[in-house]
């Protein structure tokens, strides 16, 4: 390795760009004084990192080594220096043939410094070049006036020669790194120890109220998840019978509605009303009856007397009497004829009317026929419908457990009892309503199948088991490893005031709760809209950030990708779990309609029975009239046929009637027939009007009676009524308790309550478990929540701290170690080295000064890492004590004997010095020179000299003049060995 080009701008005197290209031989550098040529060396050990400006021979900061500007120059605002190396021998420790180092500085004060072109720090150039003989401080660059300082500095200054030979300076420098941190740690160490003796007195404290809140939540945990699924149980026994109460008060109410509407008050009163018209009427005839008859009495009296009379009168009292029989026995037949035909209307009359009643009643009879017939047909369809229902819902429950769809393998796991921590498909974990059925489908995808399991350990089993069975593959999903996913708050907010967008999958499910981060791991981050048209315009907004699916299950993918078309029919336990929830609820509804139906077939039965009686007496009483009637059109046959017989009698006795009776006997006589006839046809009226009063009597009665039922009916029902309204309005109260706890103490809609919480007990427990914590809770009492987190924080420091202190023991203890075997190393190398340099000195003095010699001595034998070294030097012919008493030329050649004996010892690139035998005389100087070819192909050497035989052992000379006021500038003269 060796210097390989030396390039400044801009630093010192070099106001123009300067570059010196080298080579491995002797290159020296001359110039009158003043003309720059000690910025050479002063550039070198810049860019190698010196930081003293003094050293760098200037007054302020380092912004003196600027040009600062001539008579013709302005002054410049960066200086830079760059050295490049020939490492094609990999002498430094860096993968390049050859090696580039920069330092740049700027008027603002910044330094920058490059390492083959990339920018670095001084420490990576430090570093590269520590131990390796180059450095701002190295024995091989010698800057003007310091070679004397090698003998002139104390012997402990004169020791880092000896340890920049012996290559400890990198140990020197770990062990001073070692002592930093070890004293940085005794600082921490202490800090540490004044930490936790405060905090110790804090963590017992934190420590009960951190027990005391823990115990005050687990217990308010279970009280959750007890009491809410409790209060869900009781929300949805109450809700059940709320609901079934609500119906009833309906029902009711609407029978109630019918009684009342169908009660027969007016007919009964009609009916009493026209029956008391009856009475009235009745009344009437009857004194009208009496009158008739006293008069028909008087009559018939006045008619006796006459017809006495008249006999006496007659001259033939026998004729006369039979005369008088027929005229009275015709009146007489008329007067029944008049009265059968009364009586024969009357029952005629009600002929029509009983067979009119029989036609209606059969009719209403056949009504209520039908009507149980269609009820019972509609009976017997419903209960077929539901066979074939618990048909279906048998096989879709078989089938489902079974595992339905599912792979082998899934199926193997779970039908494998002694797998524990098996929990089930993602898709059996989840409900969701029929309309986002499709979307939900879609957004698992094949998911749905997968396994959900305890944890990693539980997987790893189930894994096993289907290796060792050849049963296939299957994915798990552990509780304790799956994160939840979800949507950032802002795309959140954006979304809900987008048209078309409905909610996050996860959101349109239930699920238990213990699941939840399982399925926000595949739903919390999928985003349901109404349609693809929607979908597209919500992709673009969010940039296509979360995947979006539709009602119709069109997908867009994260990226912009869509999916989309015909669904085929396939079956999935989703579908199956929907389908069997709504054949469950159509079974229900069936067998509600079938109770009610059956309730209507009950008062069928109940009115056809009613119906039929009525019929049946109805017939009864047609057939007597009937009867009546045949026998009425009988006698009005026969009396008609006497009627006719007696006329042609009397017809025959005319003449002799004429002559027999007397107007006056007729008239009486027609006048009692008259009344007579009125007396029967009043009999009659009597009659028909009693008929029908019994009968409006047995309609009031009947009417009365069912009013009777009805109005029990009807109390009963009303009773049952009032004593369901303050049921539903006690459930109304609970039911409003109930979801003010789950919201005021939980924060719960009942909804979510009913997805994320399940009843795991019996309820008798579950009432009791619930007393229990919460006396447990009271018995508590007052707790400080925040001890939880100030507890684990104070801990975790408190632990956190107490490890850092015994890290930082250990620490300690590791440093005293490696310092220590640095120390070890140290003395070694400085002894092995020191021992070397100082054969190699006594040696090179003897050669520079033809005689003489020279020893160097520890001044601390026992301290070897503290020691300084003292040079003893005698020249030829004297005998010193001490160095200080040799002449000027003398110090100087005792130190660069010094110089080439280390270099003998410890081989270095180059050397770099400045006017180091200015003091010596010419023999000297000589001697000087041809030393140096003892290095040739070893050692670059870069002179900077004033004397001329040094000049003739180089190989390349440059001269630095300064032809412009205060800019150095640059020639160079190449010599071959040969004219030397």
């Amino acid at each position: 390795m060796y210097l390989k080009e030396i390039e400044a701008s801009g630093f010192k005197s070099f106001a123009d760009k300067l570059k010196i290209t080298l080579d491995d031989n002797i290159t020296c550098i001359v110039g009158p004084n003043g003309s720059g040529k000690s910025n050479v060396v002063d550039a070198v050990r810049w860019v190698l990192g010196e930081q003293s400006v003094k050293s760098l021979r200037g007054d302020g900061g380092m912004t003196d080594v600027i040009f600062s500007g001539s008579k013709s120059r302005n002054a410049l605002n960066v200086a830079s220096v760059t050295l490049t190396f020939d490492n094609s021998d990999n002498y430094l420790n860096i993968p390049y043939s050859e090696v580039s180092i920069k330092r740049r500085v700027y008027r603002t004060l910044e330094n920058e410094y490059f390492l083959n072109g990339e920018k670095c720090r001084l420490k990576d150039i430090t570093n590269l070049f520590l131990d390796s003989g180059i450095g701002k401080e190295s024995f091989n660059i010698i800057s003007q006036g310091e070679v004397q300082k090698i003998l002139s500095n104390s012997p402990y200054d004169r020791r880092v020669i000896f340890e920049e030979a012996a290559g400890v300076l990198k140990y020197k420098k770990r062990k001073e790194e070692a002592i930093r941190k070890l004293d940085r740690t005794h600082d921490n160490l202490d800090r540490a120890g004044d930490i936790i003796a405060e905090l110790e007195t804090q963590v017992e404290p934190l420590k009960e109220q951190s027990a005391k809140a823990l115990e005050y939540l687990e217990n308010k945990h279970n009280l959750e998840k007890i009491e809410v699924a409790l209060i869900v149980y009781e929300i949805d026994l109450i809700n059940e019978t709320y609901q079934n109460n609500k119906q009833r008060i309906e029902e009711l109410n609407n029978k109630i509605i019918l009684i009342k509407n169908q009660t027969s008050d007016t007919k009964v009163d009609t009916s009493k009303i026209e029956l008391l018209k009856l009475e009235t009427e009745l009344s009437k005839l009857n004194q009208d009856l009496l009158t008739i008859t006293k008069e028909a009495e008087r009559l018939n009296g006045e008619k006796n007397i006459q017809q006495e009379r008249s006999k006496y009168d007659s001259n033939d009292s026998k004729v006369h009497d039979n005369i008088a029989s027929l005229a009275e026995q015709k009146l007489k037949i008329e007067n029944e004829y008049s009265l059968l035909e009364q009586e024969l209307n009357i029952e005629q009359d009600y002929e029509t009317k009983s067979i009119e009643l029989v036609k209606n009643l059969t009719s209403e009879l056949q009504l209520v026929i039908n009507k149980k017939d269609n009820l019972s047909k509609e009976e017997l369809e419903k209960e077929r419908n539901i066979n074939l229902l618990e048909h279906k819902i048998q096989v879709i429950t078989n089938y489902l457990d079974n595992g339905g769809n599912l792979p082998n393998s899934v199926k193997a796991i779970l039908n494998n009892p002694k797998l524990i921590g098996i929990y089930d498909v993602i898709g059996n974990l989840i409900t969701v309503s029929e309309e986002y059925t499709k979307a939900l489908e879609v957004s698992l995808g094949g998911s749905k199948q997968f396994l959900v399991v305890e944890n990693e350990y539980t997987a790893k089993d189930a894994i096993n088991y289907l290796k060792n069975n050849n049963l296939g593959r299957a994915t798990f999903f552990p509780l304790s490893v799956i994160k939840p996913k979800g949507i950032d708050i802002e795309t959140e907010t954006l979304l809900k005031e987008e048209a078309g967008y409905i909610n996050i999958c996860a959101n349109l499910v239930t699920y238990d709760n213990k699941f939840r981060n399982i399925i926000l791991n595949q739903l919390g981050n999928v985003i349901v809209v109404n349609n693809i048209d929607s979908a597209n315009r919500i992709s673009k907004k969010i940039n296509g950030r979360y995947k979006i699916v539709t009602l119709e299950g069109e997908i867009i993918h994260v990226g912009g990708s869509i999916t989309g078309g015909c669904i085929t029919s396939q079956r999935s336990m989703i579908t199956d779990k929907l389908e069997l929830g709504t054949l469950i609820r159509s079974k229900e509804e069936l067998t509600r309609v079938i109770k009610e139906l059956n309730d209507q077939l009950s008062s069928l039965d109940s009115e056809y029975n009613l119906v039929f009686n009525k019929l049946v007496r109805a017939k009864e009483q047609l057939f007597l009239t009937q009867e009546t009637v045949k026998s009425k059109g009988i006698n009005l046959t026969a009396a008609k046929e006497s009627l006719n017989n007696t006329i042609v009698e009397l017809n025959s006795l005319g003449h002799v009637i004429d002559s027999s009776l007397s107007k006056e006997e007729e008239a009486i006589i027609n006048k009692y027939y008259e009344q007579t006839k009125l007396k029967e046809s009043t009999l009659l009226k009597i009659k028909k009007l009693s008929k029908e009063k019994d009968d409006i009597k047995v309609i009031i009665e009947e009417l009365e009676a069912k009013e009777r039922l009805n109005n029990t009916e009807l109390r009963r029902m009303e009773a049952e009524l009032k004593e369901l309204e303050i049921a539903v309005s006690r459930m109304d109260v609970k039911l409003d308790m109930y979801l003010n706890t789950l919201n005021e103490d939980y924060e719960l809609t009942y909804e979510k309550a009913k997805g994320n919480y399940e009843m795991e007990l019996e309820l008798d427990e579950a009432r009791n478990k619930v007393i229990t914590i919460k006396g447990n809770i009271k018995r508590i009492g007052m707790v400080n929540l925040a001890a939880i987190q100030e507890y684990e924080k104070v801990r975790t420091r408190y632990e956190f701290l107490t490890l850092q202190r015994n890290d930082l023991l250990h620490a300690k203890e590791t440093l005293l170690s490696i310092i220590e075997e640095m120390d070890a190393v140290m003395k070694e190398e400085f002894m092995t080295t020191f021992e070397l340099i100082q054969k190699e000195f006594g040696g090179v003095f003897e050669q520079l000064f033809h005689g003489g010699h020279a020893s160097l001595k520890l001044t601390e034998p026992s301290n070897i890492l503290e020691t300084g070294v003292e040079i003893i030097a005698s020249p030829p012919g004297k005998k010193l004590t001490t160095i200080s008493l040799l002449s000027g030329g003398e110090k100087t050649l005792t130190a660069i004997s010094l110089l080439f004996a280390i270099l003998n010892v410890r081989t270095v690139p180059f050397c770099l010095f400045d006017e180091v035998e200015a003091a010596l005389d010419e023999a000297n100087v000589d001697n000087f020179g041809k030393y140096l070819d003892h290095y040739k192909s070893k050692t670059q050497f870069l002179l900077i000299t004033h004397k001329k035989k040094t000049m003739e052992y180089a190989n390349t000379l440059y001269g630095i003049t300064m032809q412009e006021s205060g800019v150095s500038k640059l020639v160079s003269v190449r010599f071959d060995q040969e004219n030397k």
